[in-house]
């Protein structure tokens, strides 16, 4: 089933099956255009090292389908997601409730951590966030006897995306996004944000009382309406930051404020024996050293062959900006840049390659296949893309047909290495494609 956004369906699904989100644990949810997977994926590796059991939900899915869910930091397993899944199916089948492939992973997702009794779960959003089958989450209250709620939320960079479910301006898009606010709790946002986009978080804040962090990648970050400090110094903890980008100090800001706003709170969960909490300075350290977020700025080497790639996921106007910046500073003396790109379907293109492509590099159009348990998304055809690329660079080759391998793309880019072509390969313009690559590197390793 195609993306229908909504609450209904999942409300009922998760009813039906006892509430885990509300019963069994806290969560913390994180909206956002880019940068929510990245910052997920450090508060995931900084809670592991704290021995704080934690569940990680992200989407899409990268290199399989059961990666979306995780357990301290690792990839659930198959056989047991199976399981699962199975269940949740079976139940959704027999109310009739027909939810969308999305939902039921959700579901999935939230039934797993309740099973594994992860004490914390880290919950991203899918897309936007009002009607996102995420925010059937609820704030945690502690004058209840319910274990579980929201405890704190995030929002990383909005930009244009999705306009067709979204809105066409960036105000309604961030009102999309910032609707994952929950009554009283705390919401941690990228301040470098626009004007536009901060106006409307700043207005929902208000109307949901949520105490509002506006971070900058500063240790001290403004407040909005309290004046709270928070304790962690994100400039020098970045350079232990595996993952690549200027932009990763917003990401890692809004990732360390949750965790001091967090460590605030006092939740039993979070604190040892002793009453002390177990993020640490040497937790928070380590887990930054072993954050893992494939696909964003990913460099990796294609075995048996030597052939070195940049991978990154970026596939809209403010990914592309950054990814941008980023390739300034490795493109060598001649200045070009062989890029392998495809997109999905109702992306565009030019927003793409316009910020990316000098007229000198060399763009190779390709497809990616379709994901699993997806098959509503689709890869533009590699002459749509040759057809936007010559317009913005000189050498565009399109070496087959729209149904080409991605081994026959490697293998093309492998023969120009080899016959001395010695300018960075950049593989680019979905995940969807990144994930082709990982799992074919996978396959070779075996």
């Amino acid at each position: 089933m195609p993306i229908d956004l909504g609450l209904s369906r999942v409300t009922k699904l998760l009813h039906h099956l006892g509430n885990p989100h509300i019963n069994a644990y806290k969560s913390i949810h994180i909206a956002g255009t880019n940068g929510k997977g990245s910052t997920v994926a450090y508060l995931s590796s900084i809670l592991t090292q704290a021995k704080v059991r934690n569940g990680r939900f992200t989407s899409p899915h990268m290199v399989y389908y059961n990666d979306s869910i995780c357990i301290n930091n690792e990839v659930y397993p198959l056989a047991k997601f199976k399981n699962i899944s199975d269940y949740v199916q079976k139940e959704n089948t027999s109310l009739r409730l027909g939810c969308t492939e999305f939902e039921l992973l959700t579901v999935i997702a939230f039934k797993i951590f309740e099973i594994e009794r992860v004490d914390l779960a880290i919950i991203e959003v899918g897309l936007g966030g009002r009607l996102d089958a995420t925010n059937v989450l609820e704030p945690f209250d502690p004058k209840t006897d319910l274990k579980g709620g929201v405890i704190a939320t995030g929002i990383t960079k909005i930009g244009i995306d999705h306009e067709a479910l979204l809105g066409d301006t960036l105000a309604e898009i961030a009102y999309e996004k910032a609707c994952i606010m929950k009554k009283s709790v705390p919401c941690i946002v990228d301040r470098k944000n626009e004007q536009e986009a901060l106006k409307v978080v700043k207005e929902v804040a208000k109307n949901t009382m949520s105490d509002l962090y506006m971070v900058d990648g500063m240790n001290k970050p403004e407040t909005c309406p309290t004046n709270k400090m928070c304790y962690s110094d994100p400039k020098s903890l970045l350079k232990y930051s595996p993952l690549k980008g200027d932009y990763q100090l917003q990401n890692l800001s809004i990732a360390l404020t949750i965790l001091d706003v967090v460590k605030l709170q006092n939740h039993s969960s979070l604190s040892n024996e002793n009453g002390e909490s177990k993020i640490t300075a040497d937790a928070i350290k380590l887990g930054i050293e072993k954050t893992v977020w494939p696909g964003r700025l990913q460099s990796i080497n294609i075995p048996k062959t030597g052939l070195h790639l940049l991978l990154d996921g970026a596939h809209n106007a403010s990914a592309a900006i950054e990814l941008a910046k980023y390739l300034e500073n490795i493109r060598g003396d001649e200045g070009g840049i062989i890029f392998v790109i495809a997109l999905t379907k109702g992306k565009s293109i030019d927003n793409l390659l316009k910020h990316i492509v000098h007229k000198n590099d060399t763009v190779i159009p390709t497809v990616f296949s379709v994901p699993e348990q997806m098959p509503w998304i689709s890869s533009y055809s590699s002459e749509d893309v040759q057809k936007v690329a010559e317009n913005y660079v000189q050498d565009v080759r399109n070496i087959g047909t729209s149904g080409q391998s991605i081994e026959k793309v490697l293998d093309y880019v492998n023969e120009l290495k080899l016959s001395g072509d010695n300018r960075n390969v950049v593989v680019c313009g979905s995940l969807y494609l990144c994930a082709d690559i990982l799992r074919y590197v996978n396959t070779l390793s075996k």
